[in-house]
C-alpha cells in the first residue's frame, strides 16, 4: 500500500499550469472535470503535439559520450546538458499512483536519456546529487529497472546495452505486444496518461502512413518529434506488419485518430482514407 500524503499531492497538484488552466475552464466558463481535462488535452495536442516542459529544467555538467573509460573525469572531455528534474503533472501522477520509489526511477530513466540524447552521459553520482540520495540507492534502482528491461544510459553501464531505444518507443512496443497499461506502468514507472500519449502519438505515424506520407523529416515535422523516434516508430511499425497488412490493432488505432484528424479535402479531389 502507498504512504503518498495525499493532501500533499493534492497541494502540489493545485500549483501546477495544468491544473491552473482546468480550474479556470471550470470556474470561468462552469465546465465539468472532464470536459475541461478534454479541453487541456486538445490544447496541448494542437499548441505543441508533446506536452510542453520548460519549467522543472537545469543545466548540468557531465561526462561526453565521447570520454574514454580509464581515465579521471578530469581529464575528459564534458559537455553541458539540460535536464528535466520536474516533469510536472505527469511526476505527481507516478507518485500518487505508484509511490515515490516509481518516481524517483522513473526520473533516472527520463534524466539519463535526456543527457545521452545530447551527448553526454551521467555517472551514479551525478543521479545521487540530483536525486538528493546515495549512490546505493541509485544502483539498486538502476538493477530493478534494468529487471523491468529498460535501457539505463549511465557512465561505466552503457556500454554494456548495446542499441537502445527510447522509453517512448519502448512503451508503445509493449502496448502492441499486448500489455495492459497497469503491466506498463510497473515496467516502464510512467503514468497512465503518459502511456496514452506516446500510443496517441504512434497512432498519429500510422495516420501519416495510411496517407501516404513516409519522408522521416516530413514525419517527424508533422508530429513536432526528433527524427530518431520517428525512425523507432517506423521499425516498431515493420515488426508487426505481416507483410502489406496492418494488424487489428493498427486498424483501431487508425480508427480513433481519423476522427480527431480528419483529411483536409481539396477542391475536385477525394479525401484519402
Amino acid at each position: 500500500m502507498l504512504h503518498t500524503d495525499k493532501s500533499l499531492y493534492d497541494r502540489s497538484l493545485e500549483k501546477t499550469p495544468e491544473q491552473l488552466f482546468v480550474n479556470s475552464l471550470r470556474r470561468e466558463f462552469e465546465l465539468s472535470p472532464a470536459e475541461s481535462l478534454g479541453i487541456l488535452e486538445l490544447a496541448k495536442r494542437c499548441l505543441f503535439g508533446e506536452i510542453p516542459k520548460t519549467l522543472g529544467k537545469l543545466k548540468f555538467l557531465c561526462a561526453s559520450r565521447r570520454a574514454k573509460h580509464g581515465k579521471p573525469l578530469s581529464e575528459q572531455d564534458m559537455v553541458r546538458v539540460e535536464l528535466t528534474l520536474d516533469g510536472g503533472i505527469e511526476d505527481l501522477d507516478v507518485l500518487r499512483t505508484q509511490g515515490a520509489r516509481a518516481l524517483r526511477q522513473l526520473k533516472i530513466l527520463r534524466l539519463t536519456e535526456e543527457a545521452f540524447e545530447q551527448g553526454g552521459l551521467l555517472t551514479q553520482e551525478d543521479l545521487g546529487r540530483l536525486l538528493q540520495v546515495s549512490s546505493r540507492t541509485i544502483r539498486t534502482d538502476i538493477s530493478e529497472l534494468v529487471a523491468d528491461g529498460n535501457f539505463v544510459h549511465t557512465r561505466g553501464f552503457d556500454h554494456d546495452i548495446g542499441r537502445s531505444v527510447s522509453h517512448k518507443a519502448r512503451i508503445v512496443d509493449l502496448y502492441l505486444s499486448g500489455f495492459t497499461y497497469d503491466e506498463i506502468m510497473r515496467r516502464s514507472r510512467h503514468s497512465a496518461h503518459s502511456i496514452k500519449r506516446y500510443v496517441c502519438s504512434f497512432g498519429r505515424l500510422l495516420l501519416l502512413l495510411n496517407r501516404d506520407v513516409t519522408s522521416v523529416k516530413e514525419i517527424s515535422r508533422l508530429l513536432n518529434q526528433s527524427e530518431k523516434l520517428t525512425r523507432e516508430y517506423l521499425e516498431i511499425f515493420e515488426k508487426y506488419k505481416d507483410g502489406d497488412r496492418w494488424p487489428p490493432i493498427y486498424l483501431e488505432l487508425l480508427e480513433q485518430l481519423k476522427a480527431l484528424y480528419p483529411a483536409k479535402k481539396k477542391p475536385g479531389e477525394e479525401v484519402v482514407r
